[in-house]
């Protein structure tokens, strides 16, 4: 009897297995979507995972394959994309959604409405915009290396987040989360091919649904820093008495980067470690004034890469940098116009070299 009880409870083990990879199978899983405008239609593009076993080269070969449909509308593009499938849609597995430049500047909201709809669809994928090029044509940029391309642009900006700090991790919720907050403008990731190659080409930011402007891979790490999630920040600069050679630190968080308010504008404080990575000049820092002096010259070259940050944020009314947010958390009210503001800067940076420690405060 005992036996029987015990079978009849592995069983439905076993069943239940079955079921799920029947079902896997009867599924087209999508990694990718790519969604482009032009002439006043919808394409939109998928990338699919291909569950269908191979042997040899063909399997290696064949991780993915692509669907398109286009239409007035994002819905009959992406119901013509369907028609063309055997299987049904899966939508849970979703790494990356590529927005192609046009759709980000005037269709944003078409996008969010869509993805928002679809109860098929889970937020946590990451949202991109492609820079230059067509969306479709970055999620098409199949590699031997790169087979899954949504899979590649997902560790990608993973892997920069940690090392270079000219990426960010935006999933789909937060971006949207930052859309609809009244207080602050959204901002993701761009990506770019330049020949067969796709890399991280910096920030796009966002006046309420559409985009505004975008920032460069050195405006982005300069922004990541002032957004205190930058933790490399890699400042060079040349040597008095060899214009071929340099110095360089790489600068990392203190007490971060924060916004005061005054009657005479908006001070940036920034607070910021380095050590000096190398030293082409041949500095002797056995002198104290040796520091002073680099300190002086490095928060310069900092002010003014901060400057030209939010000298284009200003020109565009995009508040990515949450400053409108700032004011509201400490005065309950909106800061209007926070871009006629003026700005100073306020700049520590403490280099750390065989037990010798400087400081710098610069204003203007």
């Amino acid at each position: 009897m005992m036996k029987k009880i015990l079978c009849l409870l592995i069983i439905p083990l076993f069943l239940t297995g079955c079921y799920d990879y029947q079902e896997l199978n009867n599924r087209a899983v999508i990694a990718g979507i790519a969604i482009d405008y032009k002439e006043e239609e919808f394409f939109v593009d998928l990338e699919i995972l291909n569950n269908k076993k191979g042997n040899g080269q063909e399997e290696e070969s064949d991780k993915t394959y692509y669907v398109e449909g286009y239409g007035s509308t994002l819905t009959e593009a992406f119901q013509n994309c369907h028609l063309k499938l055997s299987k049904e849609p899966y939508y849970s597995h979703l790494k990356i959604l590529i927005i192609g430049e046009e759709v980000a500047q005037e269709k944003m909201l078409d996008v969010l409405d869509y993805m928002i709809r679809d109860p098929s669809i889970r937020n946590i994928f990451l949202p991109v915009v492609a820079k230059g090029v067509d969306a479709k044509e970055i999620l098409e940029s199949v590699t031997t290396e790169n087979p899954v391309v949504s899979t590649s642009i997902q560790s990608m900006i993973e892997n920069n987040t940690a090392n270079d700090s000219i990426s960010v991790i935006k999933d789909f919720e937060s971006f949207l989360d930052t859309i609809i907050d009244p207080y602050q403008d959204a901002y993701i990731n761009t990506i770019t091919k330049s020949e067969d190659t796709l890399k991280i080409n910096g920030v796009a930011a966002f006046k309420e649904n559409n985009l505004q402007t975008i920032l460069n891979l050195e405006e982005t790490i300069a922004f990541n820093t002032l957004n205190n999630d930058s933790t490399n920040y890699y400042v060079s600069m040349t040597c008095p008495n060899d214009e071929e050679k340099n110095i360089t630190i790489n600068l990392y968080q203190n007490k971060g980067t924060g916004f005061e308010f005054n009657e005479n504008g908006i001070l940036v404080k920034s607070s910021l470690h380095a050590m000096i990575i190398e030293d082409g000049c041949k500095f002797d820092f056995r002198k104290p004034e040796i520091y002073q002096k680099l300190n002086e010259e490095f928060a310069a070259l900092i002010k003014k890469d901060y400057q030209k940050v939010i000298d284009l944020l200003k020109r565009n009314k995009t508040d990515i940098l949450g400053i409108n947010k700032a004011y509201y958390q400490k005065y309950r009210q909106p800061l209007e116009n926070w871009y006629e503001q003026n700005f100073s800067y306020e700049i520590s940076v403490n280099i750390n070299k065989n037990g010798l420690i400087f400081e710098v405060n610069e204003n203007d």
